[in-house]
Protein backbone atom coordinates (compact mmCIF):
# COMPACT_ATOMS: atom_id res chain seq x y z
CA UNK A 1 0.00 0.00 0.00
CA UNK A 2 1.36 3.46 -1.27
CA UNK A 3 2.24 5.74 2.16
CA UNK A 4 0.16 8.59 2.91
CA UNK A 5 1.27 11.83 2.56
CA UNK A 6 3.28 13.64 5.68
CA UNK A 7 -0.08 15.89 5.61
CA UNK A 8 -2.14 12.83 6.29
CA UNK A 9 -0.12 10.89 8.92
CA UNK A 10 -1.18 12.99 11.54
CA UNK A 11 -4.78 12.37 10.61
CA UNK A 12 -4.16 8.69 10.37
CA UNK A 13 -2.60 8.80 13.72
CA UNK A 14 -5.79 10.89 15.24
CA UNK A 15 -7.95 8.23 13.50
CA UNK A 16 -6.59 4.83 14.68
CA UNK A 17 -6.20 6.60 18.23
CA UNK A 18 -9.94 7.38 17.64
CA UNK A 19 -10.63 4.25 17.06
CA UNK A 20 -8.38 1.99 19.61
CA UNK A 21 -9.43 4.47 22.36
CA UNK A 22 -13.18 3.90 21.92
CA UNK A 23 -12.72 0.33 21.91
CA UNK A 24 -10.85 0.78 25.13
CA UNK A 25 -12.94 2.78 27.10
CA UNK A 26 -15.59 0.21 26.11
CA UNK A 27 -13.23 -2.33 27.84
CA UNK A 28 -12.75 0.04 30.39
CA UNK A 29 -16.94 -1.04 31.55
CA UNK A 30 -17.06 -4.86 30.00
CA UNK A 31 -13.94 -6.30 32.14
CA UNK A 32 -15.32 -5.52 35.79
CA UNK A 33 -19.02 -6.51 34.62
CA UNK A 34 -17.26 -9.47 32.99
CA UNK A 35 -15.74 -10.32 36.34
CA UNK A 36 -18.94 -9.59 38.30
CA UNK A 37 -21.29 -11.77 36.66
CA UNK A 38 -18.61 -14.90 36.58
CA UNK A 39 -18.16 -14.00 40.61
CA UNK A 40 -20.54 -12.36 41.82
CA UNK A 41 -18.39 -10.39 44.07
CA UNK A 42 -17.59 -6.60 43.72
CA UNK A 43 -14.07 -6.91 45.02
CA UNK A 44 -12.53 -9.33 42.45
CA UNK A 45 -14.58 -6.77 39.98
CA UNK A 46 -11.93 -4.12 41.80
CA UNK A 47 -9.44 -6.64 41.49
CA UNK A 48 -10.11 -6.86 37.60
CA UNK A 49 -9.55 -2.96 37.28
CA UNK A 50 -6.47 -3.39 39.51
CA UNK A 51 -4.89 -6.19 37.52
CA UNK A 52 -5.37 -4.08 34.30
CA UNK A 53 -3.98 -0.74 35.73
CA UNK A 54 -0.83 -1.26 37.06
CA UNK A 55 0.98 -3.47 34.46
CA UNK A 56 -0.30 -0.55 32.01
CA UNK A 57 1.53 2.07 34.27
CA UNK A 58 4.20 -0.45 34.83
CA UNK A 59 4.83 -0.93 31.05
CA UNK A 60 4.81 2.54 30.02
CA UNK A 61 7.35 3.14 33.22
CA UNK A 62 10.04 0.42 31.43
CA UNK A 63 8.66 0.49 28.21
CA UNK A 64 10.53 4.12 27.03
CA UNK A 65 14.03 3.13 26.65
CA UNK A 66 12.27 0.66 24.22
CA UNK A 67 10.20 3.08 22.30
CA UNK A 68 12.99 5.00 22.13
CA UNK A 69 15.45 2.03 20.57
CA UNK A 70 12.56 0.52 18.50
CA UNK A 71 10.98 3.62 17.36
CA UNK A 72 7.52 4.32 18.24
CA UNK A 73 6.17 3.75 14.90
CA UNK A 74 7.02 -0.10 14.81
CA UNK A 75 6.76 -0.51 18.75
CA UNK A 76 3.21 0.97 18.81
CA UNK A 77 2.32 -1.54 15.68
CA UNK A 78 3.60 -4.40 17.73
CA UNK A 79 1.64 -3.89 20.87
CA UNK A 80 -1.22 -3.33 18.90
CA UNK A 81 -1.14 -6.27 17.10
CA UNK A 82 -0.07 -8.62 20.48
CA UNK A 83 -3.04 -6.93 21.88
CA UNK A 84 -5.94 -8.72 19.50
CA UNK A 85 -4.67 -11.97 20.66
CA UNK A 86 -4.57 -10.75 24.63
CA UNK A 87 -8.09 -9.47 24.43
CA UNK A 88 -9.16 -11.54 22.47
CA UNK A 89 -8.28 -14.58 24.41
CA UNK A 90 -9.99 -12.97 27.51
CA UNK A 91 -13.59 -13.98 26.77
CA UNK A 92 -12.12 -17.16 24.82
CA UNK A 93 -10.95 -18.23 28.40
CA UNK A 94 -14.41 -16.79 30.47
CA UNK A 95 -16.61 -18.81 27.59
CA UNK A 96 -15.33 -22.15 29.17
CA UNK A 97 -16.96 -22.50 32.76
CA UNK A 98 -13.60 -24.13 34.33
CA UNK A 99 -11.12 -21.65 33.74
CA UNK A 100 -10.23 -20.48 36.86
CA UNK A 101 -10.42 -16.32 37.62
CA UNK A 102 -6.42 -16.11 38.10
CA UNK A 103 -6.19 -17.19 34.78
CA UNK A 104 -8.56 -14.65 33.19
CA UNK A 105 -6.75 -12.11 35.76
CA UNK A 106 -3.00 -13.31 34.33
CA UNK A 107 -4.45 -12.71 30.41
CA UNK A 108 -6.10 -9.42 31.61
CA UNK A 109 -2.93 -7.97 33.23
CA UNK A 110 -0.79 -8.93 30.01
CA UNK A 111 -3.71 -6.92 27.66
CA UNK A 112 -2.89 -3.83 30.04
CA UNK A 113 0.61 -4.54 29.78
CA UNK A 114 0.51 -4.19 25.98
CA UNK A 115 -1.82 -1.20 26.07
CA UNK A 116 0.84 0.23 28.24
CA UNK A 117 3.71 -0.15 25.52
CA UNK A 118 1.17 1.22 22.65
CA UNK A 119 -0.09 4.16 24.58
CA UNK A 120 3.35 5.07 25.04
CA UNK A 121 4.62 4.63 21.67
CA UNK A 122 1.71 6.56 20.28
CA UNK A 123 2.76 9.01 22.66
CA UNK A 124 6.08 9.70 21.03
CA UNK A 125 4.50 9.22 18.03
CA UNK A 126 2.82 12.27 18.15
CA UNK A 127 5.18 14.73 17.79
CA UNK A 128 6.51 13.29 14.52
CA UNK A 129 3.51 13.28 13.08
CA UNK A 130 2.56 16.52 13.49
CA UNK A 131 5.93 18.14 12.48
CA UNK A 132 5.42 16.39 9.24
CA UNK A 133 1.81 17.74 9.29
CA UNK A 134 3.18 21.39 9.38
CA UNK A 135 0.42 21.69 11.98
CA UNK A 136 1.34 24.00 15.46
CA UNK A 137 2.17 21.91 18.51
CA UNK A 138 -0.52 23.59 20.17
CA UNK A 139 -3.51 22.44 17.97
CA UNK A 140 -1.79 19.12 17.45
CA UNK A 141 -1.95 18.16 20.70
CA UNK A 142 -5.79 20.29 20.78
CA UNK A 143 -6.89 17.72 18.34
CA UNK A 144 -5.48 14.28 19.99
CA UNK A 145 -6.57 15.30 23.54
CA UNK A 146 -9.96 16.33 21.59
CA UNK A 147 -10.38 12.73 19.87
CA UNK A 148 -9.30 11.24 23.50
CA UNK A 149 -12.08 12.73 25.29
CA UNK A 150 -14.64 12.38 22.35
CA UNK A 151 -13.89 8.34 22.73
CA UNK A 152 -14.67 8.60 26.17
CA UNK A 153 -17.28 10.80 25.89
CA UNK A 154 -19.12 8.40 23.30
CA UNK A 155 -17.75 4.93 24.31
CA UNK A 156 -18.65 4.63 28.11
CA UNK A 157 -22.38 5.29 27.18
CA UNK A 158 -22.07 2.71 24.00
CA UNK A 159 -20.56 0.43 26.25
CA UNK A 160 -23.46 -0.07 28.85
CA UNK A 161 -25.84 -0.07 25.34
CA UNK A 162 -23.51 -3.14 23.82
CA UNK A 163 -23.11 -5.13 26.76
CA UNK A 164 -26.85 -5.19 27.61
CA UNK A 165 -27.40 -6.18 23.75
CA UNK A 166 -24.27 -8.55 23.44
CA UNK A 167 -22.63 -9.54 26.70
CA UNK A 168 -19.45 -8.59 28.19
CA UNK A 169 -17.58 -11.40 26.11
CA UNK A 170 -18.68 -10.11 23.01
CA UNK A 171 -17.83 -6.67 23.82
CA UNK A 172 -14.58 -7.82 24.40
CA UNK A 173 -14.01 -9.10 20.63
CA UNK A 174 -14.78 -5.78 19.51
CA UNK A 175 -12.46 -4.25 21.63
CA UNK A 176 -9.99 -6.57 20.02
CA UNK A 177 -10.66 -5.95 16.12
CA UNK A 178 -10.29 -1.88 16.90
CA UNK A 179 -6.85 -2.99 18.17
CA UNK A 180 -6.37 -4.91 15.05
CA UNK A 181 -7.55 -1.55 12.90
CA UNK A 182 -5.33 0.97 14.49
CA UNK A 183 -2.16 -1.03 13.43
CA UNK A 184 -2.87 -1.56 10.05
CA UNK A 185 -3.67 1.99 10.14
CA UNK A 186 -0.17 2.96 11.89
CA UNK A 187 1.59 0.30 9.83
CA UNK A 188 0.35 0.99 6.28
CA UNK A 189 -0.11 4.56 6.19
CA UNK A 190 2.46 6.24 8.90
CA UNK A 191 5.83 6.28 7.87
CA UNK A 192 7.60 8.94 10.48
CA UNK A 193 8.92 7.37 13.61
CA UNK A 194 11.25 5.07 13.07
CA UNK A 195 13.88 4.14 15.13
CA UNK A 196 16.52 6.68 16.31
CA UNK A 197 20.07 6.27 16.10
CA UNK A 198 20.60 8.92 18.89
CA UNK A 199 19.21 6.18 21.63
CA UNK A 200 22.05 4.95 24.07
CA UNK A 201 22.81 1.57 23.29
CA UNK A 202 22.14 0.31 26.96
CA UNK A 203 18.22 -0.09 28.55
CA UNK A 204 19.25 0.72 31.94
CA UNK A 205 21.35 3.87 30.67
CA UNK A 206 18.44 4.92 28.83
CA UNK A 207 16.09 4.77 31.83
CA UNK A 208 18.27 6.18 33.87
CA UNK A 209 18.71 9.01 31.60
CA UNK A 210 14.82 9.37 31.73
CA UNK A 211 14.54 9.73 35.16
CA UNK A 212 17.67 12.31 35.35
CA UNK A 213 16.22 14.38 32.75
CA UNK A 214 12.73 14.55 34.41
CA UNK A 215 14.71 15.29 37.92
CA UNK A 216 16.20 18.36 35.78
CA UNK A 217 13.91 19.86 34.61
CA UNK A 218 11.73 22.01 36.94
CA UNK A 219 8.72 22.56 34.24
CA UNK A 220 8.82 18.92 33.82
CA UNK A 221 9.09 18.05 37.55
CA UNK A 222 6.43 20.56 38.39
CA UNK A 223 4.32 19.12 35.59
CA UNK A 224 4.41 15.39 37.30
CA UNK A 225 4.28 16.52 40.86
CA UNK A 226 1.29 18.70 40.06
CA UNK A 227 -0.52 15.79 38.06
CA UNK A 228 0.27 13.08 41.02
CA UNK A 229 -2.52 15.35 43.48
CA UNK A 230 -4.61 16.38 41.42
CA UNK A 231 -5.36 12.90 39.52
CA UNK A 232 -5.55 11.97 43.16
CA UNK A 233 -8.61 14.24 43.94
CA UNK A 234 -10.31 13.49 40.56
CA UNK A 235 -10.02 10.10 41.38
CA UNK A 236 -11.70 10.46 44.13
CA UNK A 237 -14.25 12.70 42.90
CA UNK A 238 -15.44 9.84 39.68
CA UNK A 239 -15.13 6.66 42.14
CA UNK A 240 -16.41 7.58 45.38
CA UNK A 241 -17.87 11.37 46.44
CA UNK A 242 -19.98 10.82 43.06
CA UNK A 243 -21.61 7.74 43.66
CA UNK A 244 -22.00 8.84 47.42
CA UNK A 245 -23.47 12.04 46.52
CA UNK A 246 -26.25 10.38 44.47
CA UNK A 247 -26.69 7.26 46.48
CA UNK A 248 -27.39 9.55 49.38
CA UNK A 249 -29.45 12.01 47.71
CA UNK A 250 -32.88 12.22 45.71
CA UNK A 251 -31.58 11.68 42.42
CA UNK A 252 -31.59 8.14 41.53
CA UNK A 253 -29.16 6.37 39.73
CA UNK A 254 -29.65 8.19 36.37
CA UNK A 255 -27.81 10.83 38.00
CA UNK A 256 -24.30 8.79 38.32
CA UNK A 257 -24.25 8.49 34.49
CA UNK A 258 -25.24 12.33 33.70
CA UNK A 259 -22.31 14.47 35.89
CA UNK A 260 -19.77 12.63 33.47
CA UNK A 261 -21.63 13.15 30.42
CA UNK A 262 -21.57 16.76 31.58
CA UNK A 263 -18.14 16.87 32.04
CA UNK A 264 -17.58 15.26 28.87
CA UNK A 265 -19.78 17.61 26.65
CA UNK A 266 -18.25 20.76 28.08
CA UNK A 267 -14.63 19.16 27.54
CA UNK A 268 -15.26 18.45 23.90
CA UNK A 269 -17.10 21.87 23.33
CA UNK A 270 -14.14 23.72 25.16
CA UNK A 271 -11.95 21.35 22.98
CA UNK A 272 -13.23 22.60 19.75
CA UNK A 273 -13.30 26.14 20.72
CA UNK A 274 -9.54 26.18 21.96
CA UNK A 275 -8.41 24.53 18.68
CA UNK A 276 -9.61 27.74 17.33
CA UNK A 277 -7.99 30.16 20.02
CA UNK A 278 -5.09 28.39 20.84
CA UNK A 279 -2.82 30.40 19.21
CA UNK A 280 -4.13 33.51 20.34
CA UNK A 281 -4.04 32.72 24.00
CA UNK A 282 -1.01 33.09 26.45
CA UNK A 283 -0.12 29.73 27.44
CA UNK A 284 0.87 29.82 31.27
CA UNK A 285 -1.88 32.24 32.11
CA UNK A 286 -4.87 30.02 30.12
CA UNK A 287 -3.64 27.14 31.61
CA UNK A 288 -3.02 28.66 35.69
CA UNK A 289 -6.54 30.47 35.54
CA UNK A 290 -8.44 27.34 33.29
CA UNK A 291 -6.42 24.65 35.82
CA UNK A 292 -7.53 26.71 38.87
CA UNK A 293 -11.10 27.21 38.12
CA UNK A 294 -11.86 23.99 36.48
CA UNK A 295 -10.36 21.32 38.90
CA UNK A 296 -12.16 22.28 42.16
CA UNK A 297 -15.36 23.90 41.19
CA UNK A 298 -16.82 20.14 40.68
CA UNK A 299 -15.62 19.25 44.52
CA UNK A 300 -17.21 22.57 45.74
CA UNK A 301 -20.27 21.92 44.26
CA UNK A 302 -20.76 18.71 45.46
CA UNK A 303 -19.83 19.88 49.04
CA UNK A 304 -21.97 22.86 49.09
CA UNK A 305 -25.17 21.60 47.09
CA UNK A 306 -27.54 18.54 46.12
CA UNK A 307 -29.30 20.21 42.99
CA UNK A 308 -28.65 18.36 40.45
CA UNK A 309 -28.95 20.87 37.95
CA UNK A 310 -26.16 23.00 39.34
CA UNK A 311 -23.82 20.02 39.47
CA UNK A 312 -24.28 19.33 36.05
CA UNK A 313 -23.52 23.20 34.92
CA UNK A 314 -21.20 22.92 37.17
CA UNK A 315 -19.29 19.82 35.68
CA UNK A 316 -19.92 21.42 32.11
CA UNK A 317 -18.07 24.30 32.53
CA UNK A 318 -15.58 22.60 34.43
CA UNK A 319 -15.48 20.27 31.34
CA UNK A 320 -15.22 23.27 29.32
CA UNK A 321 -12.13 25.10 31.42
CA UNK A 322 -9.91 21.26 31.93
CA UNK A 323 -10.28 20.79 27.92
CA UNK A 324 -7.06 23.40 27.89
CA UNK A 325 -4.74 21.70 30.21
CA UNK A 326 -3.73 18.50 28.92
CA UNK A 327 -2.90 20.10 25.34
CA UNK A 328 -0.89 23.10 26.40
CA UNK A 329 1.39 20.50 29.13
CA UNK A 330 1.03 17.68 25.73
CA UNK A 331 3.08 20.95 23.69
CA UNK A 332 5.62 22.12 26.50
CA UNK A 333 6.75 18.30 26.83
CA UNK A 334 7.67 18.14 23.46
CA UNK A 335 8.77 21.47 22.67
CA UNK A 336 11.37 20.70 25.89
CA UNK A 337 12.41 17.10 25.23
CA UNK A 338 14.81 16.12 22.39
CA UNK A 339 13.21 14.01 20.27
CA UNK A 340 15.46 10.84 20.46
CA UNK A 341 14.19 10.43 24.15
CA UNK A 342 10.76 11.29 24.00
CA UNK A 343 9.66 7.81 25.34
CA UNK A 344 11.69 7.57 27.82
CA UNK A 345 10.90 11.19 29.30
CA UNK A 346 7.22 10.66 28.31
CA UNK A 347 6.93 7.14 30.21
CA UNK A 348 8.15 8.48 33.41
CA UNK A 349 6.04 11.61 33.60
CA UNK A 350 3.05 9.92 33.17
CA UNK A 351 3.62 6.99 35.02
CA UNK A 352 4.52 8.84 38.02
CA UNK A 353 1.73 11.24 37.56
CA UNK A 354 -1.06 8.38 37.22
CA UNK A 355 0.41 6.92 40.38
CA UNK A 356 -1.78 9.01 42.11
CA UNK A 357 -4.97 7.42 41.03
CA UNK A 358 -4.86 4.23 43.05
CA UNK A 359 -4.49 6.67 46.32
CA UNK A 360 -7.45 8.58 45.16
CA UNK A 361 -9.78 6.40 45.64
CA UNK A 362 -8.71 4.58 48.83
CA UNK A 363 -8.14 8.46 50.35
CA UNK A 364 -11.42 9.55 49.24
CA UNK A 365 -13.49 6.45 50.53
CA UNK A 366 -11.49 7.01 53.96
CA UNK A 367 -12.40 11.01 54.35
CA UNK A 368 -15.87 10.17 53.27
CA UNK A 369 -16.63 7.59 56.05
CA UNK A 370 -14.80 9.47 58.23
CA UNK A 371 -16.03 13.34 57.48
CA UNK A 372 -18.63 12.69 55.64
CA UNK A 373 -19.37 13.80 51.76
CA UNK A 374 -19.42 17.50 52.15
CA UNK A 375 -16.34 17.97 54.38
CA UNK A 376 -14.39 15.34 53.02
CA UNK A 377 -15.15 17.02 48.97
CA UNK A 378 -14.19 20.50 50.78
CA UNK A 379 -10.99 19.61 51.81
CA UNK A 380 -10.37 17.83 48.25
CA UNK A 381 -11.09 21.11 47.04
CA UNK A 382 -9.22 23.13 49.48
CA UNK A 383 -6.12 20.89 48.29
CA UNK A 384 -6.91 21.18 44.66
CA UNK A 385 -7.01 25.14 44.39
CA UNK A 386 -3.84 25.36 46.66
CA UNK A 387 -1.73 22.58 44.64
CA UNK A 388 -2.84 24.45 41.14
CA UNK A 389 -2.07 28.03 42.98
CA UNK A 390 1.20 27.20 42.26
CA UNK A 391 0.93 27.84 38.63
CA UNK A 392 0.31 31.15 39.67
CA UNK A 393 3.51 31.97 41.81
CA UNK A 394 6.64 29.27 41.21
CA UNK A 395 8.73 30.90 38.28
CA UNK A 396 9.73 27.60 36.59
CA UNK A 397 5.55 28.22 35.27
CA UNK A 398 6.55 30.53 33.63
CA UNK A 399 8.34 28.26 30.74
CA UNK A 400 5.02 26.99 29.53
CA UNK A 401 5.23 30.42 27.48
CA UNK A 402 8.65 30.04 25.94
CA UNK A 403 11.02 27.63 24.06
CA UNK A 404 13.89 26.40 25.64
CA UNK A 405 16.06 27.11 22.43
CA UNK A 406 18.75 24.57 23.19
CA UNK A 407 16.31 21.63 23.27
CA UNK A 408 13.67 22.59 20.71
CA UNK A 409 17.34 22.69 18.68
CA UNK A 410 17.75 18.86 19.51
CA UNK A 411 14.11 18.33 18.73
CA UNK A 412 14.03 20.04 15.37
Amino acid sequence: MRKAPPSRQFAVLLAAEGISLLGSRITFVALPWLVLTRTDSALLAGVAGLAEMLPYVLAGLIGGPIVDRVGPRPTAVAADTASVLAVAGIPVLAFYQSTSLGVILLLIALSGALRGFGDAAKRALLPRTIAAAGVSTERGTTLYDGVARASTLIGLPLAGVLIAAHGAETVLLYDAATFAVAAVLIGALVRVGAADAACEQGYGAALRNGFRYVRDDRLILGVMSLLFVTNMFDQAYATVFVPVWVHDGPHGPAALGVVGTAFGLGAVAGNLLYTVLAPRLPRRRTFAVCFFLGGPGQLLALAFTDRVWIVLTVAALSGALMSTVNPILLAAVYRRIPVHMHGRVISVLISVSWAGIPLGGVLGGWATDRLGLQTAALLAAIGYLAVTAATFVFPAWHALDRIDSRKAVAAA
